[in-house]
């Protein structure tokens, strides 16, 4: 818009006689209608690829107008030529039917190149190095303004080219580098990531510090702070002293960002590792739950058939099949609420329905529950509680399912006429019950991981007593919802367990409304 705005009052300024809008000053060269041409040609065809839809046949069209009008205007400067109605200017003079200048005709063509290139979908990368390389020769070209009585000026090209012309090339420039901001070149100062925002604060230095010094240095030295020969060694040490500050700060915060990379890729390596552990322990729990299942469907369908040849003619015999069956569903049936208690768990379904619970009265409670296990395995079972009540907040029934998983556990892994130890004890403001055997006993490498949904089936898939190796699962989590915590310690592999509940003491009276 605004290079279409610099186009629009040149024309009015050569169609009125104004010079002010021909020239910024009249001492500088002059916006010549070929350059107002040239301009308009390039601004139509980065307006037409700069739409939500872009116009790709007005953008071609307008961006080879402007590369060959450009290209054209070059050698009628180099062969002497005219084009059309414009002329080469005489030295020193222009007019409105002067010739734009070489420097402008070629950087013209250049973007008119940039623009095509875009507008035929081709090469991103050449499109934005031409645009890049206008930008860079214009920004040149508009550094000889602050040098206009110096050699610089004299040999630079821009002593024939309008300001006006200059900033309009770097606005087009920057138009065209900004057409595809996330594909080629640019993609390497556009990204989010933490190394290219670095980059690009370097980048900004790199031009705003060689920039500002150059200022400086040529202000001091008009102000007469030091000589000539001075300023040049002046430029180079300012230079090197701020970009040596400037680059070690970033190379710190580069550090800083690899060191991050390397954590995050640590943090992935583990979580992929973790995946995989509970991949396999799916797996293993898969394969346990099809053994399980099957261990009393069999039975049971044997029975079955057995009656159906048999009769139930005898009642001796028929009171036997029951049995088996019923032993059978029951073990189905605790299969099926084990899965819907981890389930109902790990979704937070479960509410505990708290009030003062004695946990002798716990210990009873379980022990009732897993007796038969325990006198079928021949085991010793010692309970070392005290006399007096010790009480807690909890749910009695889901504490009770916490120390007869534990009890169960210890049963089940300990061969037969083992010994298991059961003991209360009250320290401070916690309760600490200790279920101890001197069976399996469990490695050191396993021990993290025995409260994990899965891991008892992987530990020991091939044991008798059955089981989906969810029960530590569920005391841990039981545990936790009533404020407690739960820990396992083992000297290794055929040295017995200890599975330790800690839970805290609440004083019943304390609770009573007043």
């Amino acid at each position: 818009m605004l290079c279409a705005l610099i186009a629009l009052a040149n024309t009015v300024g050569w169609v009125f006689g104004l010079p002010v809008l021909v020239s910024v000053l009249p001492s500088l060269p002059k916006m010549v209608p070929a350059t107002t041409l040239l301009l308009v040609l390039a601004t139509a065809s980065l307006a037409c690829q700069a739409r939500a839809l872009p116009l790709r046949v007005p953008a071609l069209c307008f961006g080879a107008a402007a590369a060959l009008l450009g290209l054209t205007m070059a050698l009628g400067h180099l062969f002497k030529l005219p084009i059309g109605p414009f002329l080469a200017a005489a030295f020193g003079s222009q007019s409105a039917i002067s010739l734009s200048s070489t420097f402008t005709s070629l950087v013209f063509m250049g973007l008119g190149i940039s623009l095509s290139l875009f507008a035929l979908r081709r090469s991103a990368v050449l499109a934005q190095a031409a645009a890049m390389a206008v930008f860079l020769v214009s920004l040149l070209n508009a550094s000889v303004y602050f040098f206009r009585d110096t050699f610089l000026f004299e040999v630079l090209p821009g002593q024939g080219v309008a300001i006006t012309t200059t900033l309009s090339a770097l606005m087009l420039s920057v138009g065209v580098l900004f057409l595809q901001p996330r594909h080629g070149i640019m993609a390497a100062v556009t990204s989010d990531l933490p190394a290219i925002r670095i980059a690009r604060r370097l980048l900004l230095s790199a031009v705003l510090v060689p920039l500002g010094l150059g200022i400086g240095v040529t202000l001091a030295l008009k102000a007469e702070l030091y000589d000539a020969v001075s300023a040049l060694p002046l430029l180079v040490w300012g230079t090197i002293v701020v970009f040596t500050v400037i680059i070690w700060r970033l190379c710190l915060q580069l550090h800083e960002v690899e060191v991050a990379r390397q954590h995050a890729e640590a943090e992935v390596r583990r979580a992929m590792h973790e995946l995989h552990a509970a991949d396999q322990r799916k797996d293993v729990f898969l394969a346990t739950l099809a053994h399980e299942l099957r261990n009393p469907l069999a039975p049971i369908k044997a029975t079955a058939q057995l009656l159906g040849r048999t009769g139930a003619t005898d009642p001796e015999h028929l009171r036997r099949m029951s049995g088996i069956i019923e032993r059978q569903v029951d073990h189905l049936v605790n299969l099926v609420e084990d899965l819907m208690d981890v389930s109902r768990v790990r979704s937070g379904q479960i509410a505990l329905e708290q009030a003062p619970v004695d946990l002798n009265s716990v210990i009873g409670a379980a022990h009732e529950q897993v007796r038969p296990l325990i006198e079928r395995r021949h085991h010793a079972l010692r309970i070392d509680a005290p006399a007096h009540p010790v009480w807690v907040l909890g749910d009695g029934k889901r504490l009770v399912q916490v120390l007869a998983n534990l009890l169960n556990n210890a049963a089940k892994y300990t061969p037969p006429n083992g010994k298991l130890y059961l003991t209360l004890r009250a320290h401070g403001r916690q309760a600490e019950i200790a279920v101890r055997d001197d069976g399996a006993g469990i490695e050191a490498a396993l021990l993290p991981s025995v409260f994990e949904m899965f891991t008892q089936a992987a530990l020991t898939p091939e044991r008798s007593e059955g089981g989906l190796g969810m029960g530590l699962a569920l005391v841990k989590r039981l545990t936790e919802m009533h404020g407690g915590s739960v820990r396992a310690d083992s000297a290794g592999a055929g040295r017995g367990s200890t599975f330790t509940v800690v839970l805290p003491l609440v004083d019943p009276a304390s609770l009573e409304p007043d």
